[in-house]
């Protein structure tokens, strides 16, 4: 089963590449001033106090949340605007910035400082008026459905009574260059926002000028090559990030190991690139078909409901890109990559059987009756009310069962890689044995004296294609 405390972080995800470009900005900017700059002491930190924040010389001077949001009222992002200023105010000196994927529309005629200065007197207000119950006085003594506001607060003085919180916001509201004066959203190209439509762009370009002034290699492969090993050094970083998640020392990316990274010759064009490049473009199409209004729509409590979709995303940016390639491989189980090469491999992704099969069916069906096996790099669904029954998401958007199940037969592995799958959810708009297009004569007539593998001819005597409407009423229905 998946659970909801998965990490989302990702070098794949918008926020990894936010952090990316953030800190290929600031290596520009040493770069334009000192060609042989060491970056000795530069760092980033993820998912520390912040979404990720800079070190320059091993001194803070940054916080960054970034927020991947469709919605763009102010009140989408007025929480992690206050925790960031609780945050900066904990911490004299770094500047703290908002990056998100749509420009925020700002309350009438208010700036950014000033909308976040109306929500803290909000609070202080409440306060006066009614101290017992006010969210400050639920923060400090853990009131049992105190609200996402109240737990920041929490978070940020955990150590202060109530009267000192009062006064922390008072001091906050009272002396803007304090704290106020030092948030600000982060522009890009002169707009406050990035769509994920331009953050890889944004990051090659980035990428270039650095490469332009080390003198290095600067092609399109150099540049595509390095931007995959930045994603997947992110990746690598924050699983071993959560791994240690106890350890008292902040764990780091040093600037300079980045440098080294775009200083490499990357010539060859290897499986493990192809599965890198693979794993950044499959998870392009999450964010895609998140943002698209006609597949997807935010939960509007989301602190309350559980998103499918965002819940089995999570639970596949953990795996590595070639592990992430064996998931799809089942996913898909009518093509035989057995018989591919690299290039080939690659080629065959089918974007669309991604986007309008496996990513409906991940967010349509419940969350709960997932079983995610991750080493053998599977993902099924399967009933609670009859266990026996497993349902494969696929990307088959063929509605034809007669090809689907002759691709099925051509594939040598499916015995091996579907145990136990009983039900392949498609595209389809009726359930099929595939057994009986299987036995249609579409092929040869068996030779003689050849005997016909039975393990194969028992496999399919039990497989099933289901619409996706009809695998979400069943497995919801549980």
């Amino acid at each position: 089963m998946i659970h909801d405390a998965t990490p989302s972080w990702s070098g794949y995800n918008y926020q990894g590449k936010i952090a990316l470009h953030y800190v290929l900005c600031h290596i520009l900017e040493k770069l334009r001033a000192d060609p042989t700059h060491p970056f000795h002491g530069d760092s980033i930190v993820l998912e520390n106090n912040e979404d990720f924040e800079l070190f320059v010389g091993g001194e803070l001077v940054s916080f960054h949340q970034v927020k991947a949001y469709e919605k763009q009222s102010f009140s989408s992002y007025d929480e992690a605007l206050f925790g960031l200023a609780l945050n900066l105010y904990n911490q004299p000196g770094p500047l703290g910035y908002i990056h998100t994927w749509k420009v925020m529309n700002l309350p009438a005629g208010k700036s950014l400082q000033q909308a976040i200065e109306d929500f803290i007197r909000e609070l202080i207000r409440e306060h006066d008026a009614e101290p017992a119950s006010s969210t400050i006085s639920k923060a400090v003594n853990v009131a049992e459905g105190r609200n996402k506001t109240a737990r920041i607060i929490k978070q940020a003085f955990d150590a202060l009574t109530a009267d000192q919180i009062y006064e922390v916001l008072q001091t906050i509201v009272t002396d803007p260059p304090l704290v106020l004066a030092r948030i600000q959203s982060y522009m890009y190209n002169g707009i406050a926002c990035c769509s994920i439509e331009n953050i890889n762009d944004l990051i090659k370009s980035k990428l270039q000028e650095v490469l332009v002034l080390r003198g290095g290699v600067n092609t399109t492969k150099q540049i595509d090559s390095g931007f995959h090993h930045l994603l997947e050094m992110i990746d690598i970083y924050v699983t071993e990030r959560h791994l240690n998640k106890r350890a008292t020392d902040l764990l780091r990316i040093e600037v300079s190991y980045i440098v080294e990274i775009l200083d490499a010759d990357y010539e060859d064009v290897s499986g493990k690139y192809l599965a890198v490049k693979f794993k950044e473009r499959f998870f392009c199409l999450f964010d895609e078909f998140m943002s698209n209004p006609d597949y997807y729509s935010i939960p509007e409590d989301s602190e309350a409901i559980v998103c499918n979709l965002s819940q089995i995303k999570y639970a596949l940016l953990n795996a590595g890109p070639e592990n992430l390639f064996s998931y799809y491989k089942n996913f898909s189980p009518s093509v035989r990559f057995d018989s591919l090469t690299n290039i080939e491999q690659a080629l065959a992704f089918n974007e669309n059987g991604v986007t309008d099969v496996l990513l409906r069916i991940f967010n349509a069906v419940d969350c709960t009756s997932c079983e995610n096996d991750v080493s053998n790099n599977k993902l099924v669904y399967r009933s609670l009310a009859s266990p026996e029954r497993y349902y494969l998401p696929t990307t088959i958007n063929d509605r034809s069962p007669t090809n689907i199940a002759r691709k099925l037969r051509a594939n040598t592995r499916i015995v091996e890689d579907l145990f136990e799958v009983n039900h392949m959810i498609y595209d389809g708009l009726q359930m099929m044995s595939l057994n009986e297009q299987a036995t249609t004569h579409t092929s040869a007539p068996q030779s003689a004296n050849v005997v016909e593998d039975e393990p194969r001819d028992d496999y399919f005597s039990n497989l099933r294609l289901i619409p996706i409407q009809q695998a979400m009423d069943e497995l919801n229905a549980d």
